[in-house]
């Protein structure tokens, strides 16, 4: 591959994560949780805090029982994305609203995600989440 087909593929490479990135927070808006599952590798992970859950069986238990009290409404930003050939790593600011029990709640925080090439896709091999705040709205993170 010559320099310009490199930096065409980096260019493709780097908006195919972002778009992942984008996917799986529409995924989240309408519920869909096995199109979710479907973006990780099959020995993906997926951490939240003290909670590390890996492999497809287990995110999709995890993501229905997740998203049967709540339909979150992710919005994701700030993209950084490093290539490494057939992996990546990135980070993503979100900002999250969902109505929990009735009430509005807000969460921002960010996304620390490895990707991985799996034949033309991208996917994510693993995606931590640090939550900066996760308040009701009423009374904001202030």
């Amino acid at each position: 591959m010559n320099d310009l087909e490199m930096r065409i593929q980096a260019i493709e490479d780097r908006a195919a994560i972002v778009e992942l990135t984008g996917h799986y927070c529409h995924m989240a808006r309408t519920g869909d949780v096995a199109g979710i599952v479907d973006l990780f590798c099959e020995d993906g992970v997926m951490e939240a805090g003290d909670t590390r859950e890996q492999g497809h069986d287990r995110l999709l238990e995890v993501y229905r029982e997740a998203f049967s009290g709540l339909r979150p409404l992710p919005c994701v930003h700030n993209h950084t994305v490093v290539l490494d050939g057939d992996r990546a790593t990135g980070c993503c600011s979100v900002e999250i609203r969902m109505v929990q029990s009735g009430e509005a709640i807000t969460a921002a925080g960010h996304y620390d995600d490895t990707f991985r090439r799996v034949g033309s896709d991208w996917k994510f091999a693993h995606r931590n989440l640090t939550l900066y705040h996760q308040v009701p709205h009423v009374k904001g993170w202030a």
